[in-house]
């Protein structure tokens, strides 16, 4: 009974010291890592870079955002000249269209009002498909017909679908072409301030560089905006 005991201390014994090395070890190698964390970050040089200023004040970047709005407004100017049209020709068309109805009514109850006074009081009729002429008792009624038919109405109609295609088109291909134009302005002016941002980074000798749109926090980051947009330009 007093050897089991004895072996039961025994065993406690080995337990705590072993927890003790094991929890003196685990620190040591917590406190190295960390030391050597710190080390390794304290090495390392962050800097940052306002890319939204230099997009805005780098001189070619500008002049590329100038030109691509130059032909942007007159695209836009040419659009809305293009739809001004489209309504000129929806109204014109609409104006023939209540025209020619109106002309059709009239002449319906003319011929009506004229078959009535002839039998009325034995008068000649008579009508034309340019005129509807009323002769009774020395009194004449004339109403002049339209110059245009049904068919210059439709003829009108399928030129304007045809306009209405055709602006379609241009939107699409100005679309496509501010896209493509912006596409290749943007890869010729990064490509040129990349340059410019490894070349002063370099010099200043960062290892790390962030936009500083996307820095929330960064207290010993080295802000080289100006000294990349003085070497821009």
């Amino acid at each position: 009974m007093n050897n089991s005991k004895l072996k039961m201390k025994n065993w406690n014994k080995i337990i705590r010291k072993f927890l003790i090395i094991f929890t003196i070890i685990f620190n040591l190698t917590f406190y190295i890592f960390n030391c050597l964390y710190s080390a390794t970050i304290s090495i390392q040089r962050i800097g940052c870079v306002d890319m939204n200023r230099i997009m805005d004040e780098y001189p070619d970047a500008k002049k590329i955002k100038d030109e691509l709005s130059a032909n942007l407004n007159t695209r836009k100017e040419n659009i809305k000249n293009f739809q001004s049209q489209i309504v000129a020709t929806e109204l014109e068309i609409k104006q023939m269209e209540e025209q020619l109805q109106t002309y059709n009514e009239e002449q319906k109850k003319t011929k009506e009002n004229a078959k009535v006074t002839a039998l009325a009081e034995g008068s000649d009729v008579s009508s034309s498909t340019e005129t509807v002429v009323l002769v009774d008792t020395g009194t004449v009624t004339q109403i002049s017909s339209p110059t245009f038919t049904t068919a210059d109405i439709e003829t009108k109609k399928v030129a304007l679908g045809k306009q209405k295609i055709d602006l379609e088109k241009y939107i699409a291909v100005t679309k496509q072409e501010e896209k493509d134009i912006n596409n290749k302005a943007k890869k010729n002016i990064m490509g040129k301030i990349y340059d410019a941002i490894k070349e002063v980074s370099s010099e200043e000798g960062l290892t790390v560089l962030v936009d500083s749109c996307n820095l929330i926090y960064g207290e010993d980051a080295q802000d080289i905006t100006e000294k990349v947009l003085k070497k821009l330009k």
